[in-house]
């Protein structure tokens, strides 16, 4: 499905403990909004809460966007991105069931490593965050 005009909405999520829970000096969270038309489009972000503004950028480009029942793919600012749909999420006590979900971190288990997403899209964070980018319709 490629839809001529698609917003989806969420949030993105950061931790230097580099996995969802746990010990950390830095944690913020975003309202994430992705506009595409056809397969390009902005991915913007504005924070919700946190310990600071870490990104250096609050807008990124877009491309090759596709989405489907299982999966929504992009490249953001040059990088792959997957984020897979999870009917039931248990890591955050359900509070993100029925999303497109990607996340990594540095020091997080297998079962917190979702879809594909780097935190070297978002410049002012470090490689070994966990980052967890959240969407929807």
């Amino acid at each position: 499905m490629n839809p001529s005009r698609i917003t989806l909405s969420g949030s993105l999520f950061a931790s230097d403990a580099g996995r969802s829970h746990g010990g950390f000096e830095y944690n913020a969270e975003w309202d994430a909004t992705l506009t595409v038309e056809g397969t390009t489009g902005t991915l913007g972000l504005v924070l919700r809460v946190g310990l600071g503004d870490a990104p250096e950028q609050h807008e990124f480009r877009v491309e090759g966007f596709s989405m489907d029942p299982s999966a929504v793919n992009m490249i953001i600012e040059g990088q792959p991105v997957t984020l897979v749909w999870v009917e039931d999420d248990a890591i955050w006590d359900h509070a993100y069931d029925r999303y497109y979900i990607a996340s990594l971190g540095g020091d997080a288990p297998q079962g917190e490593i979702r879809g594909v997403i780097t935190p070297a899209i978002f410049p002012g964070l470090a490689g070994t965050y966990y980052v967890e980018l959240r969407l929807r319709t």
